[in-house]
């Protein structure tokens, strides 16, 4: 009863969470950004296999006017102790206002837009390091849209490259009641529709801290800047974002 109890709490997460971008208004600064919250749950089934659930809410910030949210859930196969791979799914929900012409008036109205996107990924974890880990993830994913207001569907496909590192900074192994670090760079690249006449799409950095209460949980902060390239020509679009993440640790086989 307990651990059904934890998995129903991401929904319950989401749904306060897009309750109160209702009724704030966030604009930090004169820009384009984002603040995350994210809720990560990861089931080790067994030694070999693992579940991961998270659900999230985006919401923009300056001259971002749209909020997003939406749950993602994969399962992860250990192939040994360098090589693994996942199979999953993602669902988002993004609202924002557009101005669209009508009779060569523009009219502002509320686009809804619902996001159904698969993937697959193969992870490495190497070169090995004593007290920290270096992560290699390519990540496959389509992307299917449907768009409320005008009843348009439409697909896209991109590869996702990420290396990360994490530590300690006194170079002693992550542990509970302690602090550590993260960094990493993601570049996503255009195979099908997702830019036009551009392959590199985007480029994502990421600096963030974070706290290793237990072997079960942990919590960290961090910030993103993401530059995105949407067409040859297009002046590309700096976007920061901010990003507080809780992540849970159950452990089916103890």
């Amino acid at each position: 009863m307990k651990k059904r109890r934890i998995l129903i709490f991401p929904l319950l997460l989401i749904s306060l969470l897009a309750s109160a971008q209702q009724h704030f208004d966030f604009n930090l600064f004169n820009g384009s950004g984002e603040l995350r919250l994210i809720y990560v749950q990861r089931h080790r089934l067994n030694d070999k296999y693992t579940l991961n659930i998270d659900a999230g809410s985006y919401l923009g910030l300056g001259n971002n006017i749209w909020t997003r949210w939406g749950f993602r859930g994969n399962i992860s196969r250990k192939i040994n102790d360098f090589y693994s791979y996942d199979l999953g799914f993602m669902y988002n929900r993004i609202h924002y206002k557009d101005d669209i012409l009508n009779d060569d008036i523009a009219e502002e109205v509320d686009v809804t837009r619902h996001e159904y996107r698969p993937h697959q990924a193969f992870h490495i974890s190497y070169p090995r390091f004593q007290a920290s880990s270096l992560k290699h993830r390519f990540r496959l994913e389509e992307r299917m849209f449907t768009h409320v207001h005008n009843d348009v569907r439409d697909f896209k496909i991109r590869l996702r490259y990420r290396i990360l590192h994490q530590g300690r900074f006194d170079g002693k192994p992550i542990a509970p009641k302690s602090f550590f670090y993260r960094t990493f760079a993601e570049f996503n690249f255009n195979i099908y529709q997702e830019a036009e006449d551009v392959f590199w799409v985007r480029g994502r950095y990421c600096a963030g801290l974070g706290y290793q209460f237990n072997s079960k949980l942990s919590a960290d902060t961090n910030y993103y800047l993401e530059h995105t390239k949407v067409a040859r020509g297009v002046d590309q679009v700096v976007t920061h974002i901010f990003q507080v993440t809780l992540r849970q640790t159950l452990y089916w086989n103890q």
